[in-house]
Parts: C-alpha cells; structure tokens; sequence
C-alpha cells in the first residue's frame, strides 16, 4: 500500500528537493566514539575506511576517542527511504497522474450514476423506493439516538 499511497509521492518529491545536498551534523548519540590503536591517529586507522563510507570523521588529528558520524550529508539519509533527488520529477508526475485521473474517475462515475438512464426501471419508482429507504433508515437511527441520549441524560 505505501507505493500505491500518492502521499508517498508527495513527501517523496518535497523532502528531496528541500533537503538535497545539504551537510548532516550528528548528535552526541549519533556518534560512534571509539579508540585507534596504539601509534595511529584517527585519520591514518580510518583512511582506508573513509574512502568508501559515506560518513565523517570529527578529528582525524586525535590519537583516542575518534568520533565518526556514519552520515555526511542529507542524500545518504533519504536514500535510507528510498527518496533521491534524481526522482523528484517523476514523483511530480505521478502526483499530476494521480489528480487526473481522479477528476476523470469522479466526473465517470457522476456521469454513470447520475446522468445516465438505465433502461428497464421507471426513474420515479427509483427514487421513490430510494426515499422509503432512506427514510426507514432515518427513523432507526433517530430511535437509536433517542435510546443512547435517553441513557446519556439519566444514567444508571
């Protein structure tokens, strides 16, 4: 359901456009606070690492308690949701498709159930057996009101 949802599309296509390319700054629980090993800094052990990571080290120059955060900027973080930049468009489409066919469907329907004439029934037995209908539903509901508000004012 959530890639039939047009809100996926419209959250989707926002939050890319709102948020592509900007840095991300961790928080202290966002962290990762570790020790290199002896005679390295945090720069030299982690520089093999930092070549494919995607994160950021805060102070290469120290020689304990290295902090890496596993995010350098906002793309990385909506990639997580599968939201890229490169869909922003698309998803733009799709929210336009979805507003199209919606007005068809409404202005369809309204036309099939309301202006069209099915043969084989006389419209006025139609709509008079709707309104007995109706109104049979109405006095049970109205009963049914008047019992809850009945109990609602004098409880027991």
């Amino acid at each position: 359901m959530y890639r039939l949802s047009p809100l996926t599309y419209i959250v989707g296509g926002i939050a890319a456009a709102g948020l592509h390319g900007h840095p991300v700054e961790c928080s202290e629980s966002e962290i990762s606070v570790f020790n290199p090993p002896l005679g390295f800094t945090c720069g030299t052990y982690l520089e093999t690492y930092l070549e494919e990571a995607p994160g950021q080290l805060y102070n290469p120059t120290a020689t304990s308690q290295c902090q890496y955060c596993p995010l350098s900027n906002s793309d990385q973080f909506l990639s997580l949701s599968a939201v890229s930049w490169n869909t922003c468009w698309r998803n733009f489409g799709i929210v336009w498709a979805y507003i199209v066919f919606n007005i068809c469907m409404a202005i369809t329907l309204y036309y099939v159930f309301r202006v069209k004439r099915w043969g084989g029934s006389n419209p006025t037995n139609r709509s008079s057996k709707a309104k007995a209908w109706f109104h049979l539903t109405g006095s049970y509901a109205r009963s049914i009101f008047a019992m809850w508000w009945g109990q609602a004012l004098n409880p027991v």
